[in-house]
């Protein structure tokens, strides 16, 4: 498989799998196979049980964590700091439309302050909590998340954090996704030209 991605012009950076609720040996295969594909680990969605139980098995597997979070930002209380403290494998894969969306405030402040902790960012534009409607995906450029802001800290600072687009907004009548991803890297190109 990683051989056909390779081919394809494809770098598989880091796996998806989702695989808090496994087993024991379900997960240990799922990080044997994200190493096979040339990932540097696997993602997923933040919670505390994950942060806990992931954690250890990057540790076991020499590879990392990442998590996902997307309105949790917003609550009360919340920190980032215990997704780090459970594991030094474990690592945050920074939704800044999600982080954005959910509180309004700059995803800089928090890419600035974990830098070394990230490994991936998921980029996608939204409208801040208090627009109407509040924290709607929109196509880049549309919304409000700061995206322009953050590709050039990511440029002038060069630290090692690859950037995903999250496509979630509707995809307008006669387009597809593929055309929709092709636009939003032509919006992100023409920023960082």
């Amino acid at each position: 498989m990683r051989k056909k991605f390779n081919n394809a012009g494809i770098d598989v950076f880091i796996s998806k799998f989702a695989p808090t609720s496994w087993s024991d040996e379900e997960i240990d295969y799922a990080y044997t196979s994200a190493k096979t594909l040339g990932s540097i680990g696997i993602t997923d969605e933040f919670s505390d049980t994950a942060i806990h139980r992931l954690g250890k098995f990057a540790e076991k597997h020499k590879s990392l964590a990442m998590y996902h979070t997307h309105g949790q930002p917003a609550e009360p209380g919340f920190s980032f700091d215990p997704i780090f403290a459970a594991s030094p494998a474990n690592y945050l894969n920074l939704d800044t439309g999600h982080y954005y969306g959910a509180t309004g405030l700059h995803p800089n402040d928090v890419i600035i302050k974990y830098h070394d902790r990230i490994r991936s960012i998921h980029i996608k534009d939204k409208t801040g909590p208090n627009s109407d409607p509040p924290g709607a995906n929109r196509p880049f450029g549309q919304g409000e998340t700061p995206i322009a802001d953050i590709l050039l800290l990511l440029k002038k600072e060069k630290w090692p954090i690859q950037v995903d687009i999250e496509l979630e907004y509707q995809i307008p009548e006669g387009s597809d996704a593929a055309r929709e991803v092709a636009a939003c890297i032509e919006y992100m190109r023409n920023i960082l030209e």
